[in-house]
Formats: structure tokens, sequence, C-alpha cells
């Protein structure tokens, strides 16, 4: 019995009936609210509200009728196929190379004792479209065949760099691996002719089990480089294939067994090797831009490399320990752009997250400013340099910095996502949804962006249009605590979410969860009290304000313009609390 249950709710959720259910019910209830405004005030009979509400009810089974029978695909309105049996190996899954040493999991950036959350969510709708700005449809469960020809629907290429398998029986050279992968997958999006999935949303992947297909659905890609790396003394084998995702094919691999100090040619061969099997001509100009060019010197790159993997935790300490590894990667090359945009990256955040002080803004606009004049053609530079002066609070300065960014690279995310957060900054909603839009469009599996944008939208008085952007981040929010059980961020994220699509239970469950999990991180404190001052119980998110406050949260700016604490406007405390930060 119980089986036959479990069988029926994956059918539903298969064929998107649980979708179609949230779906027409949030769209019902805006339809029934509507004719309750507006029909008294035509003088329509009293049972027109009536009517319409029955109409409402009425539909609801025609509606989740339709939905049991048929599917919107690529060829239009299309019958759903039955599901095909279980099989313990299922078609296009393949293992990732040479997994005799298994690689181990990067450290959690929360404690590792604390137990898993359950991830089922009530529901995963998929996104729907919504007037300027609009965020592209969730990635759905079709055959992987049939994802190639909508991936390349505008002209562009897809692919996703896996993170590297470490073969190198050491856990320290982790940092190691995945700095090859995520600089391959840096040189790629360069290119206008691919579309790139981000590090986000690809090395969610790292240390799981899963199959090519399986990713290729997720994110939307025709085709993924995976690889690994041996790293002994000055000696590295990097092994690298291309998977065309609808074939389930190698359009290239290739094993490169070298010195360290060749790993720069390796990286600039991989992508140039990816840039021929794709079929992509490419400019002079973006020839030389998929070249490695930072630095010639392998120990400053080893350092820049490890300061980089500690920029993804949100934590105090890692932010710290990476400005020490991009000190050092500096004392040996001083002419090292990138290193010097990784320390301002890494003091800003410290700024925004952790312990705003002076010193950090001084030190941020200091190395930002040098990475530009190291390198006036990097993209990167200029989006660090445009973050220093948004904690600045220099907004005009930093939007002209992500215009330059965006211009030399459009694919570049960050610069999006930080040219997003500057607008909100300073008020202005409109160009913000604008921004995290483009930003949800270069990286549509990434799951903060889609929250940002609901939350722009929601101070632009846009419900509906918010409510959408929320019921379509819920599959991608869902997937990455899937993968990733103690990611604090995305916890607190989907709590936040959850809360505002009915799902209360489940999303103090989260929040308490995230909290548990880093209590002492200011930008944890002060996201799960915006949780709780959108549930109206205000001097819980004050007192969890002023405990982020006094452990070194002060983004005043950020903070009188979130939305989120609108509620805590006209408290006493929350006053007090805005005019103790500088």
């Amino acid at each position: 019995m119980a089986g036959a249950l479990g069988r029926l709710f994956a059918e539903l959720r298969r064929r998107r009936v649980v979708r179609v259910l949230v779906v027409y019910a949030v769209a019902g209830w805006l339809v029934i609210q509507v004719a309750a405004t507006v029909m008294p005030g035509l003088h329509l009979p009293e049972w027109s509200v009536t009517l319409v509400i029955a109409l409402v009810v009425l539909g609801l089974p025609i509606a989740l009728a339709m939905a049991w029978m048929f599917d919107a695909g690529p060829k239009g309105i299309e019958r759903t196929p039955p599901m095909q049996a279980e099989r313990d190996d299922p078609p296009g899954s393949v293992a990732t190379p040479a997994r005799t040493d298994p690689p181990q999991a990067a450290p959690a950036p929360s404690s590792p004792s604390a137990p898993a959350p359950s991830t089922t969510f009530a529901a995963t709708p998929a996104a729907a479209p919504i007037a300027t700005p609009a965020i592209p449809a969730e990635p759905t469960a079709e055959p992987p065949a049939r994802r190639l020809h909508a991936a390349v629907d505008d002209g562009r290429r897809t692919i996703a760099v896996l993170p590297f398998v470490n073969m190198s029986g050491d856990t320290e050279n982790e940092y190691f691996s995945d700095g090859i992968a995520e600089e391959i997958l840096n040189l790629l999006t360069q290119l206008p002719q691919l579309k790139v999935a981000s590090r986000t949303s690809s090395f969610a992947y790292k240390a799981k089990d899963f199959g090519i297909a399986d990713v290729a659905r997720d994110l939307g890609v025709s085709t993924v480089l995976e690889g690994s790396v041996r790293k002994a003394g000055e000696r590295v084998r990097i092994t690298a294939q291309l998977i065309d995702t609808g074939s389930d094919s190698h359009l290239w691999s290739e094993t490169y067994d070298r010195e360290l100090k060749d790993v720069f040619t390796i990286q600039d061969d991989i992508a140039h090797s990816i840039v021929k099997a794709l079929r992509v001509t490419l400019t002079p100009q973006e020839r030389r831009a998929i070249q490695s060019v930072a630095t010639s010197d392998p120990e400053a790159y080893d350092y820049y490399l490890r300061g980089r993997s500690y920029m993804y935790s949100m934590a105090r300490r890692d932010y710290e320990h990476a400005i020490r590894m991009f000190e050092q990667a500096i004392g040996v090359d001083s002419k090292y752009a990138l290193a010097y945009a990784g320390m301002a990256d890494a003091y800003s955040h410290l700024y925004r997250y952790a312990e705003a002080t002076p010193e950090n803004v001084e030190k941020a606009n200091r190395a930002s400013d040098q990475a530009v004049v190291l390198d006036r053609e990097s993209a990167e530079a200029h989006a660090s340099r445009g973050l220093a002066l948004l904690i600045s609070e220099r907004y005009d300065d930093a939007e002209r910095e992500f215009d330059t960014a965006i211009t030399l690279n459009p694919n570049l995310f960050d610069a999006w996502h930080y040219y997003g957060l500057a607008c909100s900054s300073r008020g202005d909603y409109e160009k913000a949804a604008k921004m995290y839009a483009r930003a949800a469009e270069v990286s549509p599996t990434d799951f903060q962006v889609p929250l940002f944008l609901a939350q722009t939208l929601a101070s632009l008085g846009r419900k509906q249009d918010e409510m959408r952007v929320r019921l379509g981040a819920l599959g991608t929010l869902e997937r990455h605590i899937k993968l990733n059980p103690h990611d604090t961020r995305a916890l607190y994220f989907a709590a936040q979410n959850l809360y505002r699509v009915g799902e209360r239970d489940k999303a103090v469950q989260m929040a308490e969860q995230a909290l548990k999990q880093a209590q002492d991180e200011p930008v944890v404190l002060y996201n799960v009290a915006c949780f709780y001052a959108e549930q109206g119980d205000q001097e819980r998110a004050i007192d969890l304000l002023e405990r982020a406050v006094s452990l070194g949260w002060g983004d005043r700016a950020w903070m009188e313009h979130d939305s989120d604490l609108d509620p805590l406007h006209g408290h006493p405390r929350f006053q007090a609390l805005i005019e103790r930060i500088v």
C-alpha cells in the first residue's frame, strides 16, 4: 500500500499536477480577491462574487485533469508519456573519471554535527514569466535530447564545468583541483558564444553521486566538462573530458602530465579544445580573452587558488584566511591584478557581513583600485572596484564600474549581482529589479538572485510578480539544499521564501536550523531576523538584529532599504539600532 502511494505521489509530481494545483490556488485566490473588490463598485448583483468563486472551484478538477494528461513542450501541447519502469542504472548516467580515490567533501561552513533538515518542499512549481523584468523558467524534467535543442535556441552553446576530482590522496589539495576547474569556467565565461553555468550551480555537485543526464537536466546545459587533478610536488596530472549530454558521448578528452609551472598552458589548451569541439569561431580579441595571463608564477597562482577557496562560506574567519592567502600571492607577484581583486572582495564581504569598520572599507578601496590600475581590461577587477565603492556608498561611481565590467564581460555574474545590490542599497528598486533579472538570465540556476528579485518586486508593490518569482525559485532551492543540506545561506533563504508562499512550519524549521549552525555569524543573525520580522515577531527580530550589529554587522544603507524589515520601521528599538550604525 505504501509503495503504491509512493508511486502515485511520484507520478503526480512527474506530471506536474502538484505544481498546477499550487499555481491554480494562487491564481484563483487572486481572481476572487479582485472580484470581491471590483464587482460591488460596478453595482453588479450580490451573487456575482459567489458565481466567480463557484467557477474557480469548478475549474480546479478540470485544470488537474489537463495537467495529468497533457504537458507543454517545445512542440506545443503534448500528451504526457507514461512513467517508465525504474532501473538500477538510468540511461545517460556515467561515472566521473577515476573515482578509485573518492574525493573528500569541502569543509562545510556550518557545524558538521548538526542534523540535516528535511528538504522535501510541499510543491515545486515552475516559474511563470512576468512582466519586465522576467527570469527564465526553471529547468524541467525533459529528456536530455529535448533539452539540447532548448539550450541552443538563442544561438549559444551551453556548458557546465563540474569541480575536478582531487586525485592527489591529500585533502589539502582540494583547493587546487577546485581552483583549476573554476579558472577554466572563468575563461569560458569570456566568450559571448557560450552560456556557462555559474560556479554556485555546477559546484553544488561536488563529491556527490550523479549522472551527467541529471546535471544536464538540472542546469539546462548541452555539454559538461569534468575531470580530475593529481598534484605531487612539482608535477601535476590533469585529465579532462567534454561530454555531449544529448548523446552521452565524448566530444573531446585529454590527459596532461606536466610540471606545475605548465598549469597555465594546460588551462589555455583545455579552453581552446572546448571551443574547437563546440565549433565556436573566435575573433582575435576573444582568443586573447581565454589565455591565462594573470600571472606567470605558479607559486603566486597557488596562493591565489587557496584564497579563492575561502571565499564561499561567508564566515568571518574564512574571509580573514582568504586575505592572508591573497597577500601571499601579491608578495610573490606584486603585479597580480586578480589577487588584488580577490583581496578587495574579501574586505568588502568582511565589511558587509561580519566586520563593518572604516578600515575594511579603506582596504577594499585600496586593493580594488590597484587591481584596476594593473589590469584595466579585467572585468573582475572592475566588478571588485564597484563592490568597494558600493560599501563606501559612492553609488554613482560604483555603477560606472559595474557598467565597465559588464561591457568587458556580459557573462560575469558577479557584476550583474553586485549592480543589483548597489541599486537596492540606494533605493532604486526599478533598476535593481532589472539587474537581478539579468543576473538570473546569466545564471538561471543560482538560488540567491531570484529571491533578491522577489524582495525588490515586493518593494515596488508588485505582489503578483513577487509571488511568481518565489514559486519559481522553490525548485532551485530544493535541489540546492538536497545536494548541500548544511548550506546555511540556502537554509535561511529557503525559510524566507517558504514562509511567503504559505509553508510556515517548514520555514521555521529551516530558519532555526540555519541559526543553530551559525549562531555567531552576523549575516545569519541578520537574515533570520528578517524572517521573524516578516512573521510579525518584532521583539525576536530586533533581538537578533541587535546581536548581529554587536558582532559586526553594519551595512546601514541595506538595512534601511530592506523591505523585509519594513514592519520594524516604527519600532523605537529598531530606530535606535539604526542610529548606532555609523
